[in-house]
């Protein structure tokens, strides 16, 4: 959890320092980025364990509305429980390079591991409908 905290604070640091929005406006943004990398590698997630384990169900999310709702739902609770009291900003984190690399290689890995699993996936399927077309022409 600490882990989360920081990248909270890094996250809120800089849109009240760098870019010296104020504090509303930095919260919101807060809310926002990190509701996006949460969802982010909770379908990164799920996108490997249905390749790797479940390959009968498919339990990924890919309709519009339905991306939202949970988009909206995640960005309340992560609102709710972590962000609301502001209690990442008292545990007297700095700003270091070392730490803003690890956020920035978090998310370049992140960013390449949906690329690889997306791209088996992708395969995966167009395995599945050659197979389909083949059994329905015979």
């Amino acid at each position: 959890m600490r882990v989360y905290n920081y990248l909270l604070f890094r996250l809120y640091d800089y849109y009240s320092r760098v870019r010296k929005e104020d504090a509303g406006l930095s919260l919101y943004f807060t809310v926002t980025a990190s509701t996006l990398i949460i969802c982010f590698t909770l379908y990164t997630a799920f996108v490997y364990i249905d390749y790797y384990f479940l390959t009968s169900l498919k339990f990924i999310i890919t309709g519009k509305l339905s991306v939202i709702i949970l988009m909206a739902t995640i960005g309340f609770l992560n609102y709710w429980f972590f962000i609301k009291d502001r209690k990442f900003l008292n545990y007297n984190f700095k700003n270091d390079k070392k730490g803003g690399y690890g956020i920035i290689g978090f998310i370049v890995l992140l960013a390449l591991s949906f690329i690889f699993i997306a791209n088996k996936n992708r395969e995966k399927i167009f395995k599945e409908r050659e197979k389909v077309k083949i059994e329905y022409t015979q």
